[in-house]
């Protein structure tokens, strides 16, 4: 073969799929061996497998035009990267069965704020412009050359119905931001599916202008969530194996989106004390276990849904952890809220925009169950059940302003104390920001390696008491 043709019939988009689906299992070195030195090699598409599979593969030249790649047929191409991971062989997940997960979110399109602000999501530009994907998935390999990456997984895809209303609310929560002015506190933990990531650098350079405020904007775009995008492979996936889709009972069956329904649930028991709604449910648990409220919260959740709300497609897919809070009568949680223990060896290696603590509030939703005490107490197990009620549920992620402010400061101060090896002085409580740093290890002798060869006592991050009563109040 001395030239790649390009067969395929841009008025049809099976035809499209069919030529992309020429590379399944393949590099385009495979379908090019006689021609390769030549091929695939164009200085200007050099170094983006993506770039080079538009104006290499499909003949046609990258733009920022507001159409899709395929505007004839209204199908947006996008080459996306996989990473392999620790295979599940027992797992549902056909996808974790081949150790495939989705290296990073699905990037769809910058956003114009200005644009947005006159859109409605009857007429919004996203979704006419990348309402069906052909998304080609290859396996990321760090040292190959681009022509020699394996694609594993070629489809057309579009969003269910029951997803597509909740990129639809998505979508309506970051153009209220930006109609109101507020472009600048958009977070991706405010979505649930769709994202609106971050473009470019945090530098003066990448921020844009907004409409209805002075204050410049980080770029961003929207995006479909990393954690969505693994669904969207096992999707293809069970797809491509012609096995029947098997998921578990979806919450956004009927009219009503999933956490709409489980505001219904819980509003319903709101103000009821714990032995109440152990009796509304006919529970049978005994009160031995530390997070016994916790397991309360799984029972009401398997008697309504069939499970836990940890274990439906909506909540994985959306990235939302559950936690159940418990508070003193003024209002107060008995205790700050603690996460997972600092790797000191890895945090003092990472950027910030990247960290791992960054990531895990800008990039998650959590689902607060809230309940509160009738009377002041020391320890909960000392609480009577009929003492203890249903006070407020609420979806909550951390604002732009907090994650960027104070929590950044929280985390320079950790990595600056780490570097110069001191592991008693972090940041306390009385230091007034709104997390803090100290032990949940077992005991003293619960020790990590150190930056500095030695070991160190296991410490994590944790959102003050009094930060965590001033969201839930402003709720």
């Amino acid at each position: 073969m001395g030239k790649l043709e390009y067969k395929y019939d841009r008025e049809n988009k099976e035809s499209i799929e069919e030529y992309a689906r020429r590379l399944l299992n393949k590099s385009l070195n495979d379908i090019n061996e006689d021609i390769k030195k030549n091929k695939f090699n164009n200085e200007k598409s050099k170094g983006r497998l993506g770039q080079t599979i538009e104006e290499e593969y499909f003949g046609y030249k990258v733009n920022s035009r507001q159409e899709a790649d395929f505007s004839e047929v209204g199908v947006e191409l996008k080459v996306c990267p996989l990473k392999s991971i620790t295979k599940k062989e027992n797992s549902n997940s056909i996808r974790e069965q081949l150790g495939y997960s989705a290296k990073e979110r699905i990037v769809l399109s910058i956003i114009d704020y200005f644009k947005l602000n006159e859109e409605t999501w009857q007429n919004n530009s996203i979704m006419k412009k990348c309402k069906e994907l052909l998304l080609m998935f290859y396996m990321n390999e760090k040292y190959a050359e681009k022509e020699d990456l394996i694609f594993k997984i070629i489809s057309l895809w579009s969003p269910s119905e029951k997803d597509l209303k909740i990129i639809e609310r998505d979508w309506n929560i970051i153009a209220d931001k930006v109609r109101n002015g507020r472009a600048h506190e958009i977070s991706e933990g405010d979505t649930m599916y769709l994202g609106a990531c971050t473009k470019g650098s945090t530098a003066e350079k990448s921020k844009r202008r907004q409409p209805n405020s002075e204050i410049m904007a980080q770029q961003r775009a929207f995006s479909y969530k990393r954690q969505y995008v693994d669904f969207i492979i096992d999707e293809l996936l069970e797809r491509e194996q012609h096995r029947e889709v098997k998921l578990l009972n979806s919450l956004s069956d009927g009219k009503l989106l999933f956490d709409e329904k489980i505001y219904k649930l819980f509003d319903q028991l709101l103000n009821k004390s714990i032995s109440e709604i152990i009796n509304i449910y006919s529970i049978n648990r005994e009160r031995k276990a530390k997070n016994f409220i916790r397991l309360i919260v799984d029972d009401v959740c398997k008697s309504t849904f069939g499970d836990k709300l940890e274990n439906f497609e909506e909540f994985k897919k959306a990235n939302i952890e559950v936690k159940t809070i418990v508070l003193k009568p003024n209002g107060t949680p008995k205790e700050s809220m603690s996460f997972e223990q600092i790797n000191y060896c890895q945090i003092v290696e990472e950027e910030w925009e990247e960290s791992t603590i960054r990531n895990k509030f800008e990039n998650k939703k959590y689902l607060w169950i809230i309940f509160k005490s009738k009377i002041n107490f020391e320890k909960q197990s000392e609480l009577s059940l009929d003492n203890i009620y249903l006070y407020k549920v609420m979806f909550w992620n951390m604002p732009i302003s907090d994650l960027d402010g104070s929590m950044y400061r929280v985390w320079l101060d950790t990595i600056n104390k780490i570097k110069q090896g001191e592991y008693e002085k972090f940041i306390k409580i009385s230091d007034g920001e709104i997390a803090h740093i100290r032990p949940k290890a077992r005991n003293s002798s619960d020790l990590i390696i150190t930056p500095q060869g030695m070991k160190a006592r296991k410490k994590c991050f944790w959102l003050n008491a009094k930060y965590l009563k001033d969201q839930i109040d402003r709720y």
